[in-house]
């Protein structure tokens, strides 16, 4: 059973895999609004809002690691809608509904679509499979995505690896986190992942930090707990994942 986050998603089992893009990008796209009184110390004062302008020089910065075809899909969009989609990313209420707690057979594909609202989709993928090797190797990567207008602005991926087979049987896990950030109204980081694994059963997890760029999004920072775990055993080869804000 998968348990899902919104109520007005819609979910969808598919049977292939697909590949996640996975780039993290670190400028920010703002315009800096003039300050009414002086900065104490050395504290960085953000600007109000993301701007048009901005955001189009942050991709440029940004062109190999994300802001390519981000800035190519964004020129497609009306100038009303480029417009609202910065107000979207500027939405801290958004972010936090990118959540998910997701369950199933390891081999499955789960492929999970949450609509936020006309414009956003909350998405959730978990790919698995046990390799041929002499090991019996599983990797499962388990990735959820904040996508506007279809472009995919926020994505944070763990993958999980371990051994099934032999005396190392479930011993050798490893897990590493990938992202793609492109919500210049925010930037993200992840701690450094954690592998363990006890038995049958291992997982691979990791924090993510997201730091305010703009005043719209809020003063305090957002952190996202996101774990995989896997249990194979002679009777069922299982997941379930999770990703939650503290």
């Amino acid at each position: 059973m998968i348990n899902r986050t919104l109520s007005r998603g819609t979910i969808a089992a598919l049977a292939t895999a697909t590949a996640v893009a996975v780039l993290a990008p670190a400028a920010q796209a703002v315009t800096a609004a003039a300050p009414t009184a002086p900065v104490a110390h050395t504290a960085a004062v953000l600007p109000a809002h993301l701007t048009v302008d901005g955001y189009q020089a942050y991709l440029k910065k940004n062109w190999a690691k994300g802001g390519r075809e981000t800035s190519a899909a964004f020129k497609k969009l009306t100038p009303a809608q480029r417009k609202k989609f910065l107000l979207h990313l500027e939405d801290r209420k958004i972010y936090l509904a990118l959540r998910n707690t997701v369950k199933g057979n390891v081999g499955h594909r789960l492929h999970i679509v949450n609509s936020y609202n006309q414009d956003v989709q909350l998405v959730t993928d978990v790919t698995s499979r046990i390799a041929g090797d002499k090991a019996a190797t599983a990797t499962l990567n388990f990735t959820v995505s904040e996508r506007v207008y279809g472009i995919p602005v926020t994505t944070e991926t763990v993958t999980l690896s371990f051994e099934t087979r032999g005396s190392a049987k479930n011993k050798n896990a490893h897990a590493k986190v990938t992202l793609k950030n492109v919500n210049a109204a925010i930037a993200v980081k992840a701690s450094k992942p954690k592998a363990v694994a006890k038995g049958a059963i291992a997982n691979g997890s990791t924090v993510w930090t997201a730091t305010p760029q703009v005043r719209a999004f809020g003063t305090k920072k957002v952190v996202k707990d996101q774990l995989i775990q896997s249990a194979v055993t002679k009777t069922g080869k299982t997941f379930n994942g999770r990703l939650t804000n503290r």
